[in-house]
């Protein structure tokens, strides 16, 4: 007996969704105008290890290790964690954009090895990540800020055409399920997109095409700076 029709392609579509790796949802028409770029080196992740994308390279990585500090009161703890990272972004004719970078963890835990309770106060003690970029030996730096925000990551990426926002994207391609966890992050100038970086598997980068080569130089190392990002710093 034959499957009905309607039967038979569900299963292929479950089928082929089963075997297609998953992508993150990106904002509404960005896909139609974006260039995507594989990324190269991201994971597997190995230390040190320079970043690849399109054009752009990572180099002279630098992945310090994570610092842990703990307060305890009783069976009461305050940890906190820290990991420095730094890098260089070189595209052919573009001047290299220096990146250095910090990310940050404070939880409070409650209990001993048996059972314990923790919270996550990062949200509270500042930036989750904080990096400098400077673009040209003799730019400025700029900032690029992350923090904790409700369920996701908010922030703002500070550049020579004016404040960029940042926020972690969860869903994904093709699908109305979301992540607890962020599976990408899209940067905005004037609340349109211009990139997103996609986190999960090997990584992309998508960056706008009207956005000229330095402006997607600069782009390419703040994608490279979220890129490397461990939210949970813990052992």
């Amino acid at each position: 007996m034959k499957p009905l029709p309607l039967l038979a392609a569900t299963l292929a579509a479950a089928a082929l969704s089963a075997c297609t790796p998953a992508q993150v949802k990106l904002p509404a028409g960005f896909s139609e105008r974006a260039v995507a770029h594989a990324v190269s080196g991201h994971s597997p992740r190995r230390f040190n290890q320079p970043l690849h994308f399109g054009p752009y390279s990572a180099r002279r990585m630098h992945e310090g290790d994570t610092f842990h500090w703990e307060a305890p009161i009783g069976r009461t703890g305050l940890r906190g964690s820290e990991r420095p990272y730094a890098f260089t972004l070189t595209t052919l004719g573009q001047p290299p954009v220096e990146v250095q970078c910090a990310s940050r963890q404070a939880v409070l835990r409650h209990g001993d090895d048996d059972a314990s309770l923790e919270l996550d106060l990062t949200a509270f003690e500042g930036p989750l990540l904080a990096c400098g970029l400077r673009l040209g030996e003799a730019a400025p730096v700029r900032l690029l800020e992350l923090s904790v925000h409700r369920h996701g990551y908010e922030g703002r990426l500070d550049s020579p055409w004016g404040p960029l926002a940042i926020r972690s994207l969860h869903g994904y391609a093709g699908s109305g399920f979301t992540s607890m966890e962020a599976n990408g992050f899209e940067v905005q100038r004037a609340g349109e997109p211009w990139m997103v970086v996609e986190t999960i598997n090997a990584g992309r980068v998508l960056l706008d095409p009207a956005a000229d080569p330095r402006q997607q130089a600069y782009l390419a190392a703040a994608a490279t700076a979220l890129l490397l990002l461990d939210a949970d710093l813990g052992d």
